[in-house]
């Protein structure tokens, strides 16, 4: 007998990575939410999109996650926003305008894409304009030094108030052993299981950081959200922990924003 479990997918982006053609518009990121049985989704922008107008591209990204999440409170009650770190002065404006003015509760940031590392001072700027807010910030795990789990915990433990989110950290068994020690070492940060298909993994943060501390996200559409949640569900854990990574943890995080 199947079971209907509530699945929620912290990690899912609108618009396109112009180097790899790979996007999806927002009708596309509902249809494939109906396909695949989510039932709500916390929405970022494609990291790598087109910046030819620089900030300006940035707002008009941010304008249509805050624009979906009004039209569509039911599916997306989460909108994070698109901040270049290479932006300087005007990001740290951006973020002050993605918060108090869209209504947006995060960040989220791909060092690989938009070239940085998350242990420079200009990363560390657009953290501190969120000031004393309420966050979540999603930060796309690298194997590399650019955000590597060990970097990710470290600027984490600077900033309380947010939670963050460690992106896919499946690439290396390092990667893996080093998103183990930062979960462990970080109340506030927890870790998502998106872009692969093992329920091996899943199994294996479970057990060593606690279900608790894992969370469901796909990277839609970068990668099939169907695999993911067959690494769930076909992992062996209890029900109560499938449930908790499937929703009640990220449920956890929406309704403290």
């Amino acid at each position: 007998m199947t079971v209907e479990r509530s699945i929620i997918d912290v990690h899912t982006h609108v618009g396109r990575t112009i180097t790899s053609g790979i996007g999806q518009s927002v009708a596309e990121s509902i249809a494939l939410m109906s396909s695949t049985g989510i039932a709500q989704a916390i929405l970022s922008v494609a990291a790598g999109g087109l910046q030819s107008e620089g900030v300006t591209d940035t707002r008009r990204a941010n304008d249509e996650i805050a624009a979906t999440v009004v039209a569509h409170p039911d599916l997306f009650p989460v909108g994070l926003a698109s901040v270049e770190v290479r932006h300087g002065p005007v990001a740290v404006a951006e973020v002050h305008r993605a918060f108090d003015e869209l209504g947006l509760k995060g960040l989220a940031f791909h060092a690989t894409f938009e070239g940085f590392t998350v242990v420079s001072p200009a990363f560390a700027s657009l953290l501190d304009a969120v000031g004393e807010r309420r966050g979540l910030i999603l930060v796309h795990s690298t194997p590399d030094a650019k955000a590597s789990p060990s970097a990710i915990a470290a600027v984490a433990a600077r900033y309380p108030t947010l939670t963050f989110i460690m992106g896919h950290p499946v690439f290396s068994d390092d990667q893996k052993k080093q998103a183990v020690e930062a979960v462990l070492a970080t109340p506030n940060v927890l870790v998502d299981i998106a872009y692969q298909a093992d329920p091996a993994t899943t199994e294996f943060f479970v057990r060593e950081v606690g279900a608790a501390r894992v969370v469901f996200g796909s990277d839609a559409p970068f990668f099939d959200p169907a695999e993911v949640i067959r690494s769930v569900e076909q992992a062996r854990i209890t029900d109560a922990e499938r449930d908790a990574i499937l929703a009640g943890n990220a449920r956890s995080i929406i309704n403290s924003l």
